[in-house]
Formats: C-alpha cells, sequence, structure tokens
C-alpha cells in the first residue's frame, strides 16, 4: 500500500482549496454511511466545532458502533474511497482527494457508541448541512478520557464545551462513570478559570469516587488542634452493613473501575437490598473472561447476594481471509 501523509493542521476551512476537498471527503463519507442507515456520531474536531468553540480542524472523525464497522468501511470502499483497517479493535481508515476518514468504534476508556450515547445525539449545522454529533456531554467525556501530553487539545476542547455549551448536567453526571476522575479534575480545573460549574456537581461527582470515605478522611475531632496526633485513619474502610444500597452500589462500581480487569468499563448496577439481596449489572465487555471478572469483583464487594450478569460479550472479529486495502 503506498505510504500516506496525515493532513496537516492547517487543512481547514481557511484555506479554500483544501477547505473543499475536506468538505467534499466528508460529505461522501456520510453520504456512504447515511444510505446504509449506519448508526453514527462525529466526534473530533466537527463536533467540537458545533457544540464549543469555533475552531479550525483536519479531524474527520466518525463514531460507529462495533457491529458496524465492517459495514461503514465497505461503505467507504463502494464510494470510492481507499480503505484500510488500521486496528481491528477500534479503529479503520478511508482515504479520498488525500484526506482521510477514522471510523472508530471505540474511544480511550472502552467507550462505546452505546443505545444511551446515540438517543442523546444533536443535530448541529456544518457548511449547508446537517450533521449528527455525539452530545456536548458524552464529547466533554471522551476530550478529558484521551486528554494526554501529546494531544493536550482536547482538555482545551472539553473546557470550551463546558463555556459554550449547554450542559445537561444530570446527564453527565449520569455518563461520567466512563472517567469519573477525569471529569472531577476537568469541572474543577473549569472552577479555577472562572467558568460556572455548579458546586452540587462536583460534590455528587466526590461522592461518586469516594463514597462515604470523604467523612472518614476529612472529619477533624472538636478537640483536635495543630499539636494533637489524630487518629490513624484504616488503609481500608470497611463497607457497612448491606442496607444501604447506594453506597454500596459506588463502592462495587469504584472496585470494577479500579480492578486492571475491568478498569473504566461502561457497566450499570442495579443494587436491591429492600425485597431481596439482589443486584444486577449490565452493559458491554470485550470477550468473556473480562464479562466473568466483572462478575467475580461484585461478589467480592456484595458477599451474598444474587448476582444476575447481563453484561454482553461484544467482541469484534477480523475475518481471515478478509483482503487489507
Amino acid at each position: 500500500m503506498e505510504s500516506r501523509i496525515i493532513p496537516p493542521d492547517n487543512a481547514s476551512m481557511r484555506q479554500t482549496e483544501m477547505g473543499d476537498a475536506f468538505n467534499r471527503v466528508l460529505f461522501s463519507a456520510l453520504d456512504a454511511i447515511e444510505s446504509r442507515k449506519i448508526p453514527y456520531a462525529m466526534i473530533g474536531g466537527i463536533a467540537a466545532s458545533g457544540h464549543g468553540r469555533p475552531r479550525s480542524t483536519h479531524d474527520i472523525d466518525i463514531f460507529v458502533r462495533p457491529e458496524d464497522a465492517d459495514a461503514a468501511l465497505e461503505a467507504l470502499s463502494q464510494q470510492e474511497f481507499d480503505t484500510e483497517i488500521t486496528d481491528p479493535l477500534w479503529l479503520y481508515k478511508g482515504w479520498k482527494e488525500e484526506m482521510m476518514v477514522d471510523i472508530i468504534f471505540k474511544s480511550q476508556g472502552d467507550i462505546y457508541l452505546d443505545d444511551e450515547m446515540y438517543a442523546h445525539t444533536k443535530k448541529i449545522p456544518y457548511h449547508g448541512r446537517v450533521i449528527t454529533a455525539v452530545s456536548p456531554e458524552d464529547l466533554m467525556i471522551i476530550k478529558a478520557a484521551v486528554h494526554s501530553e501529546v494531544g493536550p487539545h482536547h482538555w482545551h476542547d472539553a473546557l470550551a464545551l463546558l463555556s459554550h455549551a449547554q450542559v445537561d448536567w444530570k446527564y453527565l453526571l449520569k455518563r461520567a462513570r466512563k472517567a469519573p476522575r477525569r471529569i472531577l479534575s476537568l469541572l474543577i480545573y473549569a472552577q479555577s478559570n472562572d467558568i460556572l460549574i455548579p458546586n452540587n456537581v462536583i460534590v455528587e461527582l466526590l461522592h461518586m469516587i469516594y463514597g462515604d470515605s470523604l467523612v472518614a478522611y476529612g472529619k477533624a475531632t472538636p478537640q483536635m488542634t495543630l499539636h494533637s496526633t489524630p487518629t490513624p485513619v484504616p488503609t481500608k474502610l470497611k463497607t457497612p452493613k448491606a442496607t444501604n444500597a447506594a453506597y454500596l452500589k459506588a463502592h462495587t462500581l469504584e472496585a470494577l473501575a479500579k480492578d486492571p480487569r475491568t478498569a473504566s468499563l461502561d457497566v450499570q448496577l442495579d443494587v436491591d437490598t429492600q425485597n431481596t439481596q439482589h443486584v444486577s449489572v449490565k452493559g458491554e465487555a470485550i470477550n468473556n473472561e473480562q464479562r466473568d471478572a466483572i462478575e467475580s469483583v461484585i461478589r467480592d464487594h456484595c458477599t451474598g447476594f444474587d448476582i444476575e450478569n447481563k453484561v454482553r460479550v461484544t467482541e469484534i472479529k477480523l475475518d481471515q481471509e478478509q483482503e487489507v486495502v
């Protein structure tokens, strides 16, 4: 396969010739995917510009479900894109007119285009066309999760979303389980930059991550002085009686986030301590081993509970006879 060059950073609407090619390739890719009725949502620079601050971009990032990735790549191929299976676990690429389109089906932190995300997608105008993009809340989480030293623009895109977009705080808190510490850090940093963030959102995130351990670590006795010796805090907090469903749920989710076998999974827990000792878990895993690990972690923290494992395995298998172009 011939070598290809990723379009430079100035491949944007600021250059008429390259901007026109960018739009043609983008719209051609969307025509291909929409003609197949493949659910999709824009992420990356186009979505960031639509929800946040306007900025130049050379990114065409299209988010699809894992089960639709092959169909999306085939659709691009039929639209005269040169295509490649870059990484069968998360990324395919298409090329046309020197422009690159990324077909992404798993983002950093095992974030997928799940039903909840797709239900909250937004329509944004883009150069005379209405396109589908992830919600500002989901884009914020994706940006916070993928942020790194080599990609600092993701952090600033997320900050721009906080200052420009209409944020659904309830939905953000619900989705923040995918990257709770990143989102907490982002919101606190945003407050330090005088971006209006409701205090109760930060408090709820703190409790989601640390639960009642905040009390154990932050509460001082009335008699404590600068020269007094505080009572040592135990390294491992004891779980209270299982009657506190919210507490048990929070600490089980935290354990799932910390365990290297199950870290950052998109799982949902329903804990019933009123009528029966029952825990239901649903979400996605990449293989059966990961699905079993989820159940194992839950059993360790919900001793004596009946565990109902509804986790779905979404395993990407590459056809051995498929030609990579």
